[in-house]
């Protein structure tokens, strides 16, 4: 795969709010090639097209990413570009099915109705709730892209496609550098500037999501691994408190 090649896995049906999305995932005979369930499995980082202006298109889709180092500047999107990804954290699924409940007998078996009723297959969605937890654009005075963590300043639109977001931009978005003017220097190193963010929605199984991202990110980081090591044991004792009540 090249450095930014990506999966689309989606499409946005729903919001709980600026920062909670819902992407029902495309099933067979929606797209070429389907998603397998590893590829929209929990704790997965996931990017979506940002609103840039009003639109009536069913989907929003936006070029690829520039191929880019890993280190980044800490990027702001305080004005609205024209290419911006959110960059968002699998949390939960759902698995819609509008027939449960009717167990009563049928005419036709499961074979049957793919046949004569294929619109009824549709029914059934594999839904996946996604936590932003900051952006990515190019940069346009260099060769890579500007990072920031924390809420977007703008929100995906109705019908965004989420595609996978593959290791070398999860390294991306998690290394960033300041110059050396800038108090970390020209070195990049890790940041996780989303979790206060992330930590404060009120969900169970966001903690459960965020431990399984700094375990990625110990393997993605090796030069960050004690230093990640220290968070993921705060993080644990964090779940063991709340779990005691």
């Amino acid at each position: 795969m090249a450095r930014y090649d990506t999966l689309t896995i989606g499409k946005i049906v729903r919001s709980e709010s600026h920062v909670r999305y819902t992407c029902q995932v495309y099933g067979p005979g929606e797209v070429a090639a389907p998603p397998q369930p590893s590829d929209y499995a929990f704790g997965s980082f996931v990017r979506i097209p940002l609103r840039v202006g009003p639109t009536h298109a069913d989907l929003l889709e936006l070029p690829a990413l520039p191929a880019a180092d890993i280190a980044l500047s800490n990027g702001s999107l305080s004005d609205v570009v024209t290419h911006a990804w959110a960059i968002g954290l699998i949390y939960d699924t759902i698995l819609l099915n509008p027939a449960f409940g009717t167990l009563g007998p049928r005419l036709s078996n499961d074979e049957q109705v793919a046949v004569f009723s294929p619109d009824y297959l549709m029914e059934r969605a594999v839904l996946v709730s996604i936590l932003l937890l900051g952006t990515m654009a190019p940069d346009s005075t260099a060769d890579m892209p500007l990072v920031s963590h924390g809420v977007p300043p703008v929100a995906p639109d109705l019908g965004a496609e989420v595609a996978t977001l593959p290791d070398s931009a999860v390294r991306a978005f998690h290394s960033f550098a300041d110059g050396a003017a800038g108090p970390g220097g020209p070195r990049p190193y890790l940041h996780m500037g989303y979790l206060p963010h992330a930590i404060a929605q009120d969900n169970p199984l966001l903690p459960l999501a965020l431990l399984r991202t700094i375990e990625r990110l110990e393997r993605l980081l090796p030069e960050n691994a004690a230093l990640l090591s220290i968070v993921k044991r705060n993080f644990a004792w964090r779940l063991k408190v709340q779990t005691a009540g």
